[in-house]
């Protein structure tokens, strides 16, 4: 096969990705308003029901597809516990999230590494080398953490020489802890006052700071802090 013919079924596989991408985007789009979903608990609810025993599989489906509806985890991680309790609702959230995060993951290598990278590299410049020593273990943390981003590193990732074993060993335990936050909040969110309530507000609030634990971390995070304090002094100067 000559370069040419390389090239052309590298241009063909990222225009199909591209056309499929938009007929998801499209498609979910229609499905949202014919569902009638809006940006609460208890309309999302509403609509899965709908499904009646087709309940859990519309419910993962929301999940992950949940960018091309315009859905945030963390609502639909919390619906899960109202519709299916805690435990059964941190289930179903983790592997919506798994297949979410893979179908990003595959996204990424399909359209292509030199394709992606420059644009990812142009917005976090150091992503690559942050890559290469932390790998699973930042996509974990990301996905573990209640207020982390999934989408951007999720996609991200697909775009270094992680593999997707290395990359679904960090995303799939750390998506259990992550459904099961919003899930037992969901749980006991019609419930207000009551001890369950506090406790799973409390779970979400340690498991949010437990990072900060890490000296290294929590280090950075200073830093961060202490660079965007000074910013409006810099710019000041300027």
């Amino acid at each position: 096969m000559n370069s040419d013919s390389g090239k052309r079924m590298v241009l063909r596989r990222r225009l199909l990705t591209l056309a499929i991408v938009g007929a998801i985007l499209v498609g979910a789009q229609f499905l949202r308003e014919k569902m009638g979903i809006e940006w609460s608990a208890s309309s999302i609810q509403q609509a899965v029901e709908n499904f009646g025993p087709m309940v859990p599989i519309a419910y993962v489906l929301l999940v992950m597809f949940r960018q091309a509806l315009v859905l945030p985890s963390m609502l639909l991680l919390t619906t899960a516990g109202l519709l299916f309790g805690a435990p059964l609702g941190t289930l179903l959230g983790a592997i919506g999230i798994t297949l979410n995060a893979f179908t990003l993951f595959t996204g990424a290598r399909l359209l292509g590494r030199d394709w992606v990278e420059p644009r990812l590299r142009a917005r976090y410049p150091q992503f690559e080398k942050h890559a290469k020593t932390a790998g699973p273990w930042v996509i974990a943390l990301m996905t573990g953490h209640p207020m982390g981003v999934l989408t951007p590193f999720h996609f991200a990732a697909g775009v270094t020489r992680m593999t997707w074993l290395a990359f679904l060993a960090g995303v799939g335990p750390a998506s259990i802890v992550r459904a099961a936050c919003y899930s037992f909040l969901g749980a006991n969110l019609l419930d207000p006052g009551s001890q369950g309530l506090w406790l799973a507000s409390g779970i979400l609030v340690v498991v949010a700071l437990l990072p900060l634990a890490h000296p290294g971390l929590r280090a950075r995070f200073l830093s961060l802090i202490r660079d965007s304090d000074d910013e409006p002094e810099d710019r000041v100067s300027r």
